[in-house]
């Protein structure tokens, strides 16, 4: 069930291919320009290319799992890495002349509409289709409580999946008899077995509290003669959690209850990123980065820059860089955060902190690896260990690196943390970005950054 099916994926994979090709043509339309077999010969270098990114980023896997929004961004991911993969090759082939830089860019984005449109339509068809009753797995639960009855409304709340639960079994005779969120109780748990076999039901969700182990070990000892697919729903959602990974060590089943989301492949991915798109950006600012080394010191005395120990990736310490804009330069563990008319800020570094320009020496930071481009702000180690005793939870934005924008920074949760209530709000939004992430998540964080401008009234 984990795997998006093959008859669904080939169509997935055929729309796709004519979307990239359609956007093409619809772009040569609207801009003809160009030679058609070159034009030709790029959509199908787009759409192989394509193919790999998007099983790269996993957008042909376990999707049937998961709302759209996250599909959406691992399939604009696997388009934005496509287009960073053809500039690359027309750039080594020395052929970027030969196309049209308008054309390219109506094709990028007419292709990522149709690519989304494909996916949303797929999805619609097989929504209709379930809701008639059609290609439904019926599904049995093993207990009746409130995990159960949670787990029922997850799956009527994505009808897409194609699960109807049929049947529920508790050892409750309170609960048999009755309701278990519009399922019917009908019998213990030990009969559950021959109602399975006797309706050739093919999924079975145990749904027992942690408490209740030996009650598990005996229904699970019963179905080991049943062809039906057992699946268990952990009874640890009341806790409050970052992520859950399941995984293997040594063939024993092992599950995080609190470790980083980022599996091998995003760690690779999100460096490439980084390098990328963080060499083109020092190029880019090279000139304004000197201009303004040039201005401080023309206006104060001191270094240009200054380093300054920061929490880093599973709080390790790490030496982060800025423009000075201070008339001291506070470099050690100890944390006096700036203020309102901060005396020690210089005229021109009030600018610089203003408009965070005084961080584009941070870039440094992201190509030697000690930063992202992307991720939560890297705060003091003392600002770190004051909060992590004040804020369960906040020591996990360590379990990614540290940013030199963020989901917190582009709503508004930037500049000075004087009370707790701003620091929690910070931390949700970097929790929600950890937990979520994706390279198109990370594109569109560095877009909303460039088009809502880097000036912030609460950066002192």
């Amino acid at each position: 069930m984990a795997n998006i099916s093959p008859g669904i994926s080939t169509l997935t994979r055929i729309a796709e291919i004519l979307a990239i090709a359609g956007g093409m043509l619809l772009a040569h339309q609207i801009h003809p320009i160009g030679d058609p077999a070159s034009l030709a010969i790029s959509a199908l270098l787009g759409a192989i290319v394509y193919s790999f990114a998007a099983e790269l980023t996993g957008a042909y896997g376990e999707l049937r799992l998961r709302p759209f929004i996250i599909e959406a961004r691992r399939v604009l991911g696997a388009w934005i890495l496509t287009f960073l993969c053809l500039v690359l090759i027309s750039w080594a082939l020395k052929s970027t002349a030969a196309f049209s830089r308008l054309q390219i860019g109506l094709w990028i984005v007419i292709g990522a509409a149709m690519l989304l449109g494909s996916r949303w339509s797929i999805r619609a068809l097989l929504r209709v289709h379930r809701r008639q009753g059609r290609n439904q797995r019926h599904a049995v639960l093993i207990g009746a409580g409130d995990l159960a009855r949670q787990w029922v409304q997850t799956i009527n709340a994505y009808p897409e999946l194609g699960i109807k639960p049929v049947a529920a079994f508790d050892d409750d005779p309170a609960k048999i008899g009755g309701m278990c969120g519009g399922v019917p109780v009908l019998e213990r748990c030990a009969q559950a077995v021959r109602y399975v076999n006797e309706h050739r039901v093919p999924m079975v969700f145990v749904a027992l509290p942690l408490r209740a182990e030996e009650r598990m070990h005996f229904v699970l000892g019963q179905f080991l003669k049943s062809p039906a697919n057992i699946y268990i729903i952990p009874d640890i959602f009341t806790f409050e959690l970052m992520n859950l990974n399941a995984f293997q060590v040594g063939g024993t089943p092992v599950i995080a209850l609190s470790a980083s989301p980022m599996s091998e492949r995003k760690i690779i991915l999100k460096r490439a990123e980084d390098l990328l798109l963080g060499t083109l950006a020092l190029i880019v600012a090279s000139p304004l980065m000197l201009l303004i080394a040039l201005v401080i010191k023309l206006t104060s005395p001191g270094p240009v820059f200054f380093r300054q120990w920061r929490h880093g990736l599973d709080g390790e310490e790490i030496r982060v860089w800025k423009f000075r804009t201070m008339r001291v330069t506070e470099d050690s563990r100890e944390f006096r955060q700036a203020v309102k008319n901060d005396c020690r800020v210089t005229p021109f570094g009030a600018v610089l902190r203003r408009t965070s320009l005084d961080e584009l020496p941070q870039l440094f930071n992201v190509l030697d690896g000690s930063m992202s481009l992307v991720g939560p702000r890297p705060h003091p180690v003392a600002q770190n260990e004051s909060f992590r005793r004040l804020l369960p939870g906040y020591i996990w934005r360590l379990k990614i690196k540290p940013g030199i924008t963020g989901w917190a920074q582009i709503n508004g949760w930037r500049g000075e943390t004087d009370t707790i209530e701003k620091m929690e709000q910070r931390m949700l939004h970097d929790l929600h970005y950890i937990e979520n992430w994706t390279l198109s998540f990370d594109i569109w964080i560095l877009w909303m950054t460039i088009w809502r401008g880097f000036m912030n009234t609460n950066a002192y």
